[in-house]
This record gives C-alpha cells, structure tokens and sequence, in this order.
C-alpha cells in the first residue's frame, strides 16, 4: 500500500504530504498532542467498538480527497512504532493522523501545513486488522509530550530576511518546508530585546553531536554567505534551521539528510550579533 495512489499536483506533492505525515520532522504542538493521547487512552480502555461508532483508530485503513486537486490516496493509521510515512503507515502523533483520529466517512478533516492548509473528504474506511496492544500509562504520555520541540525566539530583523529568501524558493522546497517550521513555532522579539544566549543569524555556537561526541563551533549563515572554511552553515541546510532560534542548553533531535536522526545540543553560544551591539546588521 502506498500513501500517493494518482496523481502529483502543484498542491500536495511528495514533499508536502511526506511532512504532514512525519511526527519526526514536525511533531504536535503540546495542546494537540494532550488532546489525541486523551483519545488514544479512550480506545485503549473500551472494549473495541465497529468504526462506524469509533471513526478512524490506529489499525484501520482510510481513503482521502484531496479536495484542492481531487487527489485520492490511501493511507493507514498506526501508533508511532509501526509508521512509516513513504509507505502510508501515518503515526497518529503525525499531523495528517491526529487530523483523522476519530473522524469518519463523509467528514473533512483539515491539516495546517505551515502557511497553507490542507482539506481531506474521507471517503472510505476499513479495518486492515486488530490495532497493536497501546498501554496508556503516564510514563506512555510523558514520553510522548517528550517530543515535543523546544520553543524558540527569533529576531524580528532575522524573521524578515528570512520570509525574503523563503519567498524565493518553490513551495514545496523540502529546505523551504523545514525553515517554515522553525519559523512559525518560534516567539518574534525586536534585535535589542534578543537574550543573549539565544542562537540568531550570524550567530557562533558550540555545539554537540551526541552520537559522535563531536564539538564543532559552527557560523549560522545565510546561504549567499557560505565559504569553503567548513565552519559555516546555511540556515537552509537541516542543522542549520534547528540552530536557529535555541538557547544555550537546548538540545535537539533533528532529520538528517541520510535519514538518520542526529541529537544536537547546544553548548556555548560564542557569539551572538545582538549581543555585540550590531542590531541592524
């Protein structure tokens, strides 16, 4: 089974429904991801019900309209250890899942993909089989709010450059799609308000590979202002755009683009622009 089953359309391509679909690359924001594990708790402690009660559960098979272009694809829903977003088993903690949870035939559920949001008629659902076991403890759920990314701050000056370089690239750009994330979860303060441990374009910062033990010291950079010294990174490159906005501290477990998942922390910000007084740099 696959999750793309027609056509590609400007709208919902490969690299847009791969994101809806991923937890990893973008997970739920606190407030949704309480709400579904209250779902996920309910199910688990009630006898199983037909889905015409239930609506859509992990364990079960959906068809959806995309009813921007008329796409249709199958996708089926399953707890976090099971998904695997290239083959269309979509991890209810995915926003493409907890968008489907408990909805049903003839329903619409609406996925806010960054600037844009997505609408899917669902037009057919089936049991595929009886849902994997799902113990719903507080160590489950204090795992799982886990998770969630840590908050950041962005300068207003910085936000503004980079709604510009974004503007310049294709919707679907999957370098476009991660610097989106950072953006819109991130808090906008003005350059002389900036703390001075917080990570900002042309920032320097120490950091760590947790699987490696490495410590570069890296220069987070805007991609006309990448050199061959090694120690720059565009804000367009993965770890790049998960710098962007961390304080000293943070740490944070980022895609690769080998698909690997590298746990980044962040230990010394060596410097930091607002800090030194250049604030309309």
């Amino acid at each position: 089974m696959t999750i793309f089953i027609k056509k590609t359309s400007a709208k919902t391509d490969v690299s847009a429904l791969f994101f809806m679909a991923s937890s990893a690359i973008r997970p739920l924001p606190p407030w949704q991801l309480q709400h579904v594990l209250q779902q996920l708790g309910s199910v688990a402690n009630h006898k199983r019900k037909p889905l015409s009660e239930t609506g859509v559960v992990p364990g079960c098979s959906v068809r959806l309209l995309d009813l921007s272009d008329q796409t249709e694809s199958w996708i089926t829903l399953v707890y976090p250890q099971q998904a695997k977003p290239e083959q269309g088993f979509i991890s209810v903690l995915s926003p493409l899942g907890a968008a489907l949870l408990g909805k049903n035939v003839g329903q619409v559920a609406e996925v806010q993909l960054f600037r844009r949001t997505l609408r899917f008629m669902l037009c057919d659902l089936m049991s595929v089989k009886q849902p994997p076991a799902f113990t719903f403890t507080p160590s489950v759920q204090e795992n799982m709010m886990s998770q969630a990314l840590p908050e950041i701050l962005l300068s207003s000056l910085d936000l503004d450059r980079l709604d510009q370089l974004l503007s310049r690239l294709p919707a679907t750009d999957p370098a476009r799609l991660l610097l989106e994330q950072e953006l819109e979860r991130g808090a906008v303060v003005e350059p002389e308000e900036m703390p001075k441990d917080v990570v900002t374009m042309n920032s320097t910062v120490r950091v760590r590979l947790m699987k490696t033990g490495e410590e570069p010291c890296l220069t987070l950079v805007y991609p006309k202002d990448l050199d061959a010294t090694g120690d720059k990174v565009s804000v367009l490159a993965p770890v790049g755009s998960a710098l962007l906005g961390l304080r000293e501290g943070d740490e944070i477990h980022w895609p690769m683009p080998d698909g690997d998942i590298q746990p980044i922390q962040v230990l010394q910000l060596v410097y930091q622009p607002e800090r030194a007084g250049q604030l309309h740099r």
